[in-house]
């Protein structure tokens, strides 16, 4: 019986290998389906009662919360505060710089103009009275995209010498403004486990409706603490 010489001896199968032809036949190393349902986004945020007490009208503020796609062409309202989401303020002054940011996107989401009223309000869906301290709202989006989320907030008669009710030319402030709505920005991706925590990206006009965002906070004061927490995060 002849020998095999060294040189001939199969070679012995590698750690490697042996994976590589196990998982050849089982499919063990392609990895795990990817998630195709929908993820939720869940928003938590809680307002700070001591700040909106301190202004004229004592009334918690309004704010409205919504995602877009990176092109900032796919809009979607997660939720708003039913006064500026209805456009009905009880008899009330109506405010049209109460929440102009969140107009200007929810006009091109819904191809609408102008501001919402009673007879063009925004979705039930998304519309609630404001809370007096806590908030938690949700949305599905398609798992592993990239949303970037706004959160706008103003409470009415905030005023301060930078937003005075009347300022040093006499320009009054017939809406009861006070210091102008602010925006948070953050991103997120649709990944479950997945956290984020907004920036503070800059304010609107404290008289007239604006569609943009003036980065230029000097003079916003205790509009910044309105919010003691906001929590996104994907489940």
């Amino acid at each position: 019986m002849s020998r095999l010489r060294p040189k001939d001896r199969a070679a012995p199968l590698t750690c490697a290998c042996v994976c590589l032809v196990f998982c050849g036949l089982t499919g063990c190393c392609n990895p795990g389906p990817k998630p195709d349902g929908p993820v939720t986004l869940r928003f938590s945020l809680s307002l700070d009662p001591q700040v909106y007490a301190q202004s004229h009208y004592k009334k918690p503020p309004q704010f409205a919360i919504w995602i877009e796609d990176a092109a900032g062409e796919q809009i979607r309202t997660v939720w708003v505060t039913e006064k500026t989401g209805t456009g009905s303020w009880g008899g009330k002054i109506v405010r049209p710089v109460s929440l102009p940011y969140w107009v200007s996107r929810w006009n091109k989401e819904t191809g609408s103009n102008g501001d919402p009223a009673p007879d063009n309000p925004a979705a039930d869906a998304v519309t609630g009275a404001t809370p007096k301290q806590d908030l938690t709202c949700r949305t599905e989006v398609p798992a592993a995209g990239k949303w970037n989320y706004f959160i706008e907030v103003n409470v009415s008669g905030d005023f301060n010498d930078s937003f005075p009710a009347t300022t040093r030319d006499r320009k009054s402030d017939r809406n009861g403004n006070g210091q102008p709505s602010i925006v948070y920005k953050g991103r997120i991706k649709a990944v479950p486990g997945r956290s984020s925590e907004p920036k503070l990206m800059g304010r609107t006009d404290q008289f007239e409706r604006v569609r943009s965002v003036i980065p230029d906070l000097e003079g916003i004061s205790d509009a910044k603490d309105l919010f003691s927490k906001i929590e996104i995060s994907a489940l």
